[in-house]
């Protein structure tokens, strides 16, 4: 079976194996659900570190099933990748009772700053800003990958959805 997340070409360490193999289980499309497919944009896992801040990228092409009737990125979709992709790093930060299950979406912010056309490479880089017991921030960008000009921004503050190792809640 192919990935549908490709991997770099070079040696991963071990939390960049981690984040990857998060990304790849939960970009496998073995069931009908709202999601974006990773292989008609060409979705490349760049590199991860545990940080801090502990940080992930990817590279991908800005297809036209992502676009509006203007051929830019659809700004639903933008918030839809950013969704998705900032959890990776959330997941690979995570231990049990904490972000080990991903979380629910509990904000999520996105500003348009300048728009990115069909087949723009492009590069999204996601953060962890900060993370308590309950409530994780996560910060996203999506850049040019050409000249690094700043596209999108996004805020996604996630839920911790575990239950407390020790029972509690």
């Amino acid at each position: 079976m192919s990935r549908s997340v490709q991997p770099p070409s070079r040696t991963m360490d071990e939390f960049e194996s981690l984040v990857f193999e998060y990304t790849a289980r939960m970009s496998e499309h073995d069931q009908e659900h709202w999601d974006f497919d990773p292989r008609a944009c060409n979705l490349r896992f760049e590199s991860a570190a545990r940080g801090p801040p502990a940080q992930v990228s990817f590279l991908f092409q800005i297809a036209p099933k992502l676009c509006n009737f203007m051929g830019n990125l659809h700004g639903g979709c933008a918030a839809t990748i950013i969704d998705f992709l900032s959890s990776t790093i959330l997941l690979g930060v995570s231990k049990p009772g904490f972000f080990s299950l991903g979380g629910v979406s509990r904000n999520l912010k996105i500003t348009y700053l300048r728009p990115v056309p069909v087949g723009t490479e492009v590069r999204l880089v996601c953060q962890v800003i900060h993370t308590g017991r309950r409530l994780a921030l996560l910060r996203a960008e999506i850049l040019r990958a050409d000249n690094g000009d700043l596209c999108v921004v996004g805020e996604h503050e996630k839920a911790n959805t575990d239950p407390e190792v020790n029972g509690k809640m």
